[in-house]
């Protein structure tokens, strides 16, 4: 009798500590037994994209004393092309390779990666400029900063920003740009957008705080990586093709602070698109609060997720350079699955 009333107390506990788990599993383990799952953005990040080096910017003529000097002329490097190493030590900082530089004699071993990704090697002589510092005539910098919006992070931690890929005006690097580190930031003011002039969130980025993200993939979709950060946001499936519809919407994005708040749009056009795009959606702000305070759509916004019935259906892309109001907006099940993608760390690290 007390080995059988054991037996049943032993039970009754195990399934107390089952609800017990269940409960507290909360709603991720519902989630994933429903759909789709993922914890809502909104809020602003500081987006770091890096190369293999240092960037090239422009190439420039060293002023000597015999006239004007183009170290890198035999070498054939351009804006947009990647300096790698120098006496065989990685370049990592504008400021290792001014000390490179003035630490050696006679020519340097220089290692090039050009646009077309091939890479080179060169013996150059550097220039001796007026204030008699060794120069390779040569703008270069070590990362392309900006902001954007966080789109989503995963059940397993991994997140979608900006909703369409980096882009560098200075050098015109482009998905090349698939490293770097996310950061938390704020909006500290509002350029506003008008008919012919694309306007901005102004926020800056703090690179020595504890980044929040990697970076691992810079895609036409938006950015990638694993997340570090601390999880904010509720819970929201991600809509599956179909379930977007014309109407009545809402962009969920940060115009002050770090909080996000949701702001009324109507989705005027959807594309059903078989592969990832980043216009399959154009979108109307209707919100008066929003066109009051940034005129509509403006830079720094991109990766704004948008929602309709409870669904997270799309993230903003571009504005309309014409008309403020008006943007398109990329299917969040493209980012979803693009998140999950293997990135070029994890192959290496398989192989």
């Amino acid at each position: 009798m007390k080995k059988r009333r054991a037996v049943f107390c032993f039970a009754i506990l195990f399934m107390i500590l089952m609800l017990a788990f269940t409960i507290l599993s909360g709603e991720s383990s519902v989630a994933q037994a429903q759909g789709d799952y993922v914890y809502l953005g909104g809020y602003p990040i500081g987006i770091s994209a890096t190369e293999e080096g240092l960037i090239v910017v422009d190439v420039v003529a060293v002023q000597t004393e015999n006239g004007e000097v183009f170290p890198l002329q035999n070498a054939g490097v351009t804006k947009g092309d990647i300096l790698l190493s120098l006496n065989g030590e990685k370049l990592t900082n504008v400021y290792q390779l001014k000390k490179l530089l003035c630490d050696s004699e006679g020519d340097v071993d220089l290692s090039v990666k050009h646009k077309s990704g091939v890479v080179c090697r060169y013996s150059v002589c550097p220039a001796i400029c007026l204030s008699k510092e060794r120069k390779l005539g040569v703008i270069v910098k070590e990362d392309v900063s900006g902001i954007g919006t966080m789109t989503f992070v995963t059940l397993d931690k991994r997140f979608a920003a900006l909703g369409h890929h980096i882009h560098d005006g200075e050098s015109g690097l482009c998905n090349s740009l698939d490293s770097g580190k996310i950061y938390c930031t704020e909006i500290d003011g509002v350029i506003r957008g008008e008919s012919g002039k694309a306007g901005g969130l102004v926020a800056s980025l703090n690179k020595l705080t504890t980044p929040i993200g990697e970076i691992q993939s810079n895609t036409n979709i938006g950015i990638y990586g694993r997340f570090d950060g601390k999880i904010r946001g509720n819970l929201v499936r991600v809509a599956k093709r179909g379930e977007a519809t014309m109407g009545k919407a809402q962009i969920y994005t940060t115009v002050e602070g770090e909080n996000p708040a949701f702001y009324d749009i109507e989705i005027v056009k959807i594309v059903d698109q078989d592969s990832p795009k980043e216009k399959g959606l154009v979108i109307v702000v209707r919100d008066e609060r929003l066109i009051a305070k940034t005129g509509g759509i403006v830079q720094g916004m991109s990766g704004s997720p948008i929602i309709q019935n409870g669904l997270l259906v799309g993230a903003v892309t571009h504005v309309f350079v014409g008309d403020a109001t008006r943007g398109y907006g990329v299917h969040s099940r493209f980012m979803y699955s693009t998140s999950y993608m293997p990135n070029l760390e994890e192959e290496r690290a398989a192989a």
